[in-house]
């Protein structure tokens, strides 16, 4: 018997930024009854509070549930509420440097996009 099962969010447990279906929340219920259950998403917290929590059932075992936003840079556990267990965040200056970085290989190879959009 399998003892965790690992989904994916967006674009299969649901389609891509949007809340689980009916149908998926009583089969995710369901599955939370037997074996626990991951799910991970590049997203960060608040889609998975719209897209998942907010739809499954009253009686789901939360416990069960395991939540890896930011793709497993985060990792948040139930035990009487949501727990945040790890969190892997860049510094503020990490971040401006890996920015610099990009922005200096996008002018010197010239693969700056027109428009942005997603």
């Amino acid at each position: 018997m399998k003892r965790l099962i690992v989904f994916d969010l967006d674009g299969t447990l649901a389609r891509s930024k949007s809340a689980i279906d009916a149908e998926m929340s009583l089969l995710l219920g369901g599955l939370l009854d037997v074996v626990r259950v991951a799910i991970i998403s590049g997203g960060d917290w608040p889609q998975f509070e719209a897209q998942v929590l907010g739809h499954l059932r009253r009686d789901a075992h939360m416990s069960r549930l395991s939540l890896l936003p930011t793709c497993g840079t985060k990792f948040f556990a139930y035990d009487a509420r949501w727990q945040a267990l790890y969190s892997e965040d860049l510094s503020t200056s990490d971040k401006s440097k890996i920015l610099g970085a990009l922005n200096r290989a996008l002018d010197e190879t010239g693969l700056r996009a027109k428009g942005l959009w997603g």
